[in-house]
């Protein structure tokens, strides 16, 4: 459960436009790794892992749904500053 705080405080720092760039992008990598890390093991339950019923591949497959859409909306987030923070 340590996971969470953890990810919280990294996507806070990567998303401040009051830490280093150097720190931003070193906590949007671990950001990122962890959050392909998830997206990969629930890609393996949904596609790989035989014997479940359809009912919890669905789930997993909207847990990853989940996952990977607020990836984005990271990723979007961090690289809209970016671009932001350049313009005069």
């Amino acid at each position: 459960m340590w996971v969470n705080p953890l990810l919280q405080a990294l996507i806070d720092v990567a998303q401040s436009e009051q830490t280093s760039r150097a720190i931003r992008v070193i906590c949007m990598i671990l950001v990122s790794l962890l959050f392909l890390i998830g997206i990969a093991s629930l890609f393996l339950l949904v596609f790989v892992i035989e014997g479940q019923s359809i009912l919890q591949r669905g789930v997993y497959l909207l847990l990853e749904l989940g996952i990977l859409a607020y990836y984005l909306h990271f990723l979007r987030t961090v690289i809209g500053r970016r671009k932001r923070g350049k313009k005069p």
